[in-house]
């Protein structure tokens, strides 16, 4: 797959690092599996290139990333073994791409610079820095179209934001702003809109130009040092979403989606302050 054929994603090198653009604006930058196809393409040209030094994730428009589009699961006739069979394979896509992420001995920067839903969150948390936009905001979303949370966040989400506020925040389902992302550890740095994609820039040249190899070193000892490997905690996970793809709530929460009835933060619990 040439770079020149990207539809869903753009594709550049400069200066030593690889950005990595959703470019799917109209659906929020969820991807599809052609998007997937594409966005694994890229980490692997960049594992390669050895001109190559950082990899920085973002994304086009208002959104970072929503996860996968649900606009191409084959619902018309809501067979639920063939929109099971849909999911597995959106789900051995989504996971090659999140345990290519923790693995690529190169440092991997999410420019979140808008919505991060679904997987977006899972990418978030599994690249190793994280910087965003002090408008974006970060949406768990599985619960929402009642099925089990994804995207290595039971490898990742306590482990970075701690068990209670990990939780907390799937038990509620609720949206998390910028500054308390910033507060819980989801991102390093919030920016403003007139100084994110310099800060940015500047990150991840600082980080292109760093001793890739320690910096591959650091970053596969602390993941060793978990004690569930990321394909465990996703082989749960897979486990956990074919369940709950064949339970009638998630027949009842799709059918809503598809028919637009459904606003993306209507399964949350909004707690006192």
């Amino acid at each position: 797959m040439a770079g020149s054929s990207y539809e869903w994603i753009d594709y550049k090198v400069a200066d030593g690092v690889a950005t990595i653009t959703f470019n799917a604006p109209q659906f929020g930058n969820a991807l599809g599996l052609n998007g997937l196809r594409e966005f694994l393409d890229a980490l692997y040209r960049s594992e390669a290139r050895e001109d190559v030094g950082a990899i920085v994730l973002t994304g086009r428009g208002k959104a970072f990333c929503s996860g996968f589009n649900l606009k191409e699961i084959p619902a018309k006739d809501l067979d639920i073994e063939t929109i099971a069979g849909h999911f597995r394979v959106a789900a051995m896509w989504w996971h090659q791409i999140l345990h290519l992420l923790t693995r690529v001995p190169k440092p991997v920067l999410a420019a979140v610079n808008g919505v991060a839903a679904g997987s977006g969150l899972g990418m978030t948390l599994c690249s190793d820095m994280a910087v965003c936009k002090d408008s974006a905001s970060f949406f768990p979303a599985w619960h929402t179209i009642g099925i089990a949370n994804d995207a290595t966040t039971s490898y990742s989400l306590a482990k970075i934001v701690g068990f209670r506020r990990a939780m907390e925040w799937m038990l509620t389902n609720r949206t998390v702003r910028a500054q308390e992302a910033l507060e819980w550890n989801v991102v390093n740095r919030v920016y403003d809109e007139a100084s994110f994609d310099r800060n940015v820039s500047i990150i991840a040249r600082e980080l292109a130009d760093g001793p890739t190899h320690l910096q591959g070193i650091a970053k596969a000892g602390f993941h060793m040092g978990w004690r569930q490997s990321i394909e465990e905690a996703t082989e749960f996970e897979i486990q956990n979403v074919m369940k709950t793809v064949r339970h009638p709530h998630f027949h009842k929460m799709l059918t809503r989606f598809l028919s637009g009835e459904q606003k993306s933060n209507k399964a949350q619990v909004n707690l006192p302050n």
